[in-house]
């Protein structure tokens, strides 16, 4: 592999991380898993190829020997808005010029002047990242306000109010980002007082008032849900999904959406969907390091769906975690999130997570001393360690890649005492 190659990697990288990271880009920082899985997702949309995280940590460490396959590298190209790997190519040379197929030959002054030119351009780089990245810090004045104020108390869509006072605070740019997703960040009038954003999904996020790359004031915005919320998407990155009729969400003792509630709010039944359940609250103080969940679900069709999916999702203070199951020839797909760690079906054996999906798979997670246990039908699944301070449960969401149903939920704490459960009765 040429060095050419390798440096047009990084290249393409170091865009990418400019455009969707740019806090994490002017610190130097490396990017997350986090991160780095809402990458393989976005490239996935846009380009129809799925790169495993194990690749993905390999790209953005230079820790590849051999040109990365040409599907892998048309993919990252995509984040970045060229049809292919070929184009973004095409437009480095006509940045950096063109290169002659016939070498000419140069003469020793000619050399050396293009050495000098180059030198000259190298300490000039040099020299504007060290004045860019050594400016001084933002002073952040006692009088800078952050607030949010939701215009409806629960459900969604839901407008929510930003107020903020930049008075004192000197930088050349500001922003809003409503939740850790990148593409949520908006620029924002420091002589102005308020901006506002819809939140199409319900969810508890931490907003951030960003003075340049620093985030200067962070305030929690929680979306929560009057019960169970419905919600139904095309593709997993839609930024505004469909919502059934919420009122027929339970049926013969288990909450679904059924074909007649689609029809009724105008979307097709037949076209492939990601249903999600949503029941963002807090649990009575139920803390995501000490908790037993229990649920039993199922598919109710999985005709024509490809590897179907069903993912119990635990939001926390700090995060999320997510644990999924999936038939048994699919389980190479499934990614799983416990804590900060996300661990790959790639790279482990996940098929204790197999299953029949048109059956009902009953689910068990107990969560005890920063270790979390995952039940399949009673047999133990997955049983892995989490490091860090989670804090309280803010929400679960359930979500299938396709129609499916709940037929109960459960939650409670290490002593066995009951603090929340729905039967759909």
């Amino acid at each position: 592999m040429q060095a050419i190659e390798r440096n047009s990697i990084s290249d393409c990288i170091k865009k990418i991380e400019q455009r969707f990271f740019p806090e994490q880009f002017s610190s130097g920082k490396r990017l997350r898993q986090r991160d780095l899985e809402y990458l393989m997702e976005l490239m996935e949309e846009r380009s129809g190829t799925r790169i495993s995280l194990s690749t993905m940590k390999r790209l953005w460490k230079n820790e590849f020997n051999q040109m990365p396959h040409p599907s892998t590298l048309n993919a990252l190209a995509s984040l970045i808005d060229y049809d292919d790997w070929n184009s973004f190519l095409q437009e480095q040379n006509k940045v950096f010029g063109p290169r002659n197929k016939t070498p000419k030959k140069t003469s020793s002054l000619a050399i050396k002047l293009l050495l000098f030119l180059a030198f000259g351009l190298v300490v000039t780089i040099i020299a504007f990242q060290i004045i860019s990245t050594d400016n001084k810090p933002i002073q952040i004045p006692d009088s800078v306000k952050f607030s949010a104020n939701k215009t409806v108390t629960h459900n969604v869509p839901n407008s929510v109010i930003f107020s903020y006072d930049l008075q004192g605070v000197e930088a050349d740019s500001f922003f809003i980002q409503r939740s850790w997703n990148p593409t949520h960040k908006k620029a924002i009038d420091p002589a102005k007082k308020n901006f506002s954003e819809i939140y199409y999904y319900p969810g508890f996020h931490w907003a951030h008032l960003i003075a340049n790359d620093t985030i200067i004031r962070k305030i929690r915005v929680n979306i929560q849900t009057d019960g169970w919320f419905a919600t139904a998407k095309s593709n997993r990155l839609d930024n505004i999904p469909f919502y059934p009729n919420q009122s027929k969400l339970v049926d013969e003792g288990s909450m679904r959406v059924k074909n007649e509630a689609f029809k009724q709010s105008h979307i097709d039944p037949n076209k492939n969907l990601i249903v999600s359940y949503f029941n963002i609250r807090e649990f009575s103080g139920l803390r995501s390091d000490s908790f037993v969940l229990e649920t039993k679900v199922r598919f109710d069709d999985i005709q024509g769906i490809v590897c179907p999916y069903m993912e119990v999702k635990i939001i926390d203070e700090k995060d999320a975690s997510w644990l999924g199951i999936t038939d048994k020839g699919c389980v190479s797909n499934l990614n799983v999130k416990v804590g900060d760690t996300i661990l790959s079906g790639m790279e482990n054996d996940f098929s204790a997570l197999g299953t029949n999906m048109s059956e009902w798979q009953t689910i068990r997670l107990v969560s005890s001393n920063q270790r979390l246990k995952y039940y399949l039908n009673d047999e133990l699944a997955l049983d892995t360690d989490f490091k860090g301070e989670r804090g309280k449960i803010m929400g679960l969401i359930f979500t299938f890649t396709g129609k499916g149903a709940v037929d109960f939920v459960r939650l409670n704490n290490l002593e066995g005492e009951k603090v929340y459960s729905e039967d759909f009765n």
